[in-house]
């Protein structure tokens, strides 16, 4: 009867996972209850219920004087889980945990130092709790042989089962082991979760760029309706009725080519609230930004009955002439005859212009406005005036005497790179070919000089042409013309005055685009003459 032995049973004193103790009547403990020896994690006894009933069991002897198995501050068996306690009731890594039960056995872990728990609260006396694992009873026999006992040495894992060592592989980290193992299996859960956001920023940043780029160049594409490329064209006149609406100008500016985007146009102007326009006519040129058309509509409208009238560059004084008198393209009322009685007005010379000299060359290229009652010599005397201040603001006197020449002479150089020069990069080249031909004493070689004489432009030059003996023929004579050849507009004038720096003694045209090619060797010279005519681009 193992209440005869005070010890219990041998096998529970010699195997901790040996045949279960069956606790003693209290009364035949010779050393008396638990709470009478003064133990202070002991809580009064509670009456012995048997296993599976729903009730735990009460220590009733020495030999269960601290079950490890039981939370000695509750009085109650940790609930099975994952770690096999609740959070706080168990000792933490490295000082000892229990496994969780079914994950591999019931073998021991140790406990840190003694393998018991460190000491509970003081007793408050009350009754231990029942210990219910998940709504199943714990059996006693379990509990007993799960845990080792208080006190009892740890056990030689050598004499472990392979599953008690797989057991401890597993779960020898209590709480902390399968929370790692659990991460990682949510890791893995979590894999595809993961790839699936990853993508979805690629996309996102694809995207992104995406917009960047369509949104780069749609501004551009804006960009260029509003300032497109290239400088003003030609001046027209625009008429705006009135009641007419900012998005009706933008219709009228569009049109007549003064802006490329009515609609734009619309977005534009409230952007900036230009405020009121008047109505009248306006001097306007094409290919303008929208600033440019804002601008000249701020001015005050022209005079009723206004008209504009264009002289282009490159004309001779002849063909401007006849360009006023042209009752559709030039002035109504204006006269031939008119014209030359303006043209022998004192006031209609140019003080860049010497005494002996006609007044060819000193009519400004532009376009005018002629308003209602202006005579020829008002307009003659416009134009005169234009082409004084354009040589005043580029000081063609001071720019012309560190050249050596005239101002009037730079204005003779300054007509021939108008007749010469194709495309604007090449006019400061052709007048640097003529100084340098001059300083060289050699014929300038321009055939314009001679078309100029012949009153064609252009012209076909005949051999006669070509042999005759005039100041005009610069095949045979050193020097320059006597009098400029046409109007040079105001960027001939600006090269005539800072000529490219450059050896070069010839120029042969060298594409359909009017771009000459320059060179300083006469043998290159010929061999770009045959290109030229080769290229079929009529080169003699």
């Amino acid at each position: 009867d193992p209440r005869s032995d005070p010890l219990g049973t041998p096998a529970a004193r010699s195997d901790p996972r040996g045949t279960p103790m069956v606790p003693r009547d209290p009364r035949d403990d010779p050393r008396g209850p638990v709470a009478r020896r003064g133990d202070p994690r002991a809580t009064p006894l509670a009456p012995l219920g048997p296993p599976g009933q729903g009730r735990g069991f009460a220590a009733r002897s020495g030999a269960l004087d601290a079950d490890p198995g039981m939370d000695p501050r509750r009085g109650s068996y940790p609930p099975r889980g994952r770690g096999g306690a609740a959070a706080g009731d168990l000792p933490s890594r490295g000082r000892g945990s229990y496994p969780p039960p079914g994950r591999g056995g019931t073998g021991p872990v140790p406990m840190g130092s003694g393998g018991t728990f460190p000491p509970g609260p003081p007793d408050d006396g009350a009754p231990f709790d029942d210990f219910d694992a998940g709504g199943a009873d714990f059996p006693v026999a379990d509990a007993t042989a799960s845990y080792p006992l208080a006190g009892a040495p740890p056990r030689d894992p050598t004499t472990w089962s392979d599953a008690e060592h797989d057991d401890f592989g597993a779960d020898a980290y209590g709480d902390d082991g399968d929370e790692y193992f659990d991460e990682d299996e949510h890791h893995d859960d979590d894999l595809p979760h993961r790839r699936g956001c990853r993508m979805a920023l690629a996309v996102l940043a694809v995207l992104a760029v995406v917009v960047l780029v369509a949104g780069w160049f749609g501004w551009s594409w804006v960009q260029r309706r509003i300032d497109p490329p290239g400088g003003p064209g030609e001046a027209v006149l625009v008429e705006i009725p009135e009641g007419t609406s900012t998005a009706g100008i933008g219709e009228i500016l569009a049109d007549a080519q003064v802006i490329s985007d009515a609609r734009i146009w619309g977005f534009y102007t409230r952007l900036r609230d230009v405020g009121s326009i008047q109505a009248g006519s306006y001097e306007l040129r094409r290919n303008s930004s929208f600033d440019e058309a804002i601008d000249a509509l701020g001015d005050d409208p022209l005079p009723p009955n206004s008209r504009l009238v264009t002289v282009p560059e490159g004309f001779t004084l002849a063909q401007a002439l006849a360009r006023l008198a042209d009752p559709e393209r030039g002035v109504p009322g204006f006269t031939p005859e008119g014209l030359q009685a303006a043209l022998a007005d004192p006031a209609s010379r140019s003080p860049f212009l010497p005494a002996d000299k006609p007044l060819e060359g000193t009519l400004f290229p532009e376009t005018y406005t002629v308003e209602e009652g202006d005579t020829e010599t008002v307009v003659i005397q416009r134009m005169v005036a234009e082409f004084n201040e354009v040589m005043s603001e580029l000081d063609a006197n001071g720019r012309a005497a560190a050249l050596g020449i005239t101002p009037y002479e730079a204005l003779i150089v300054a007509s021939m790179v108008e007749e010469e020069a194709r495309v604007p990069e090449d006019r400061a080249k052709v007048a640097r070919v003529i100084y340098n031909r001059l300083a060289a004493g050699q014929p300038l070689g321009i055939d314009a000089t001679l078309c100029y004489e012949k009153g064609e432009i252009p012209c076909e030059l005949t051999q006669t042409d070509l042999q005759a003996d005039t100041p005009y023929n610069t095949r045979r004579v050193v020097g320059l013309t006597p009098t400029p050849l046409a109007s040079p507009g105001r960027a001939s004038i600006e090269a005539a005055l800072s000529p490219a720096e450059g050896d070069w003694i010839y120029y042969v045209l060298a594409d359909a685009e009017g771009h000459h090619a320059f060179t300083a060797s006469a043998a290159e010279f010929e061999q770009l003459k045959d290109e030229c005519r080769a290229k079929g681009l009529g080169c003699g």
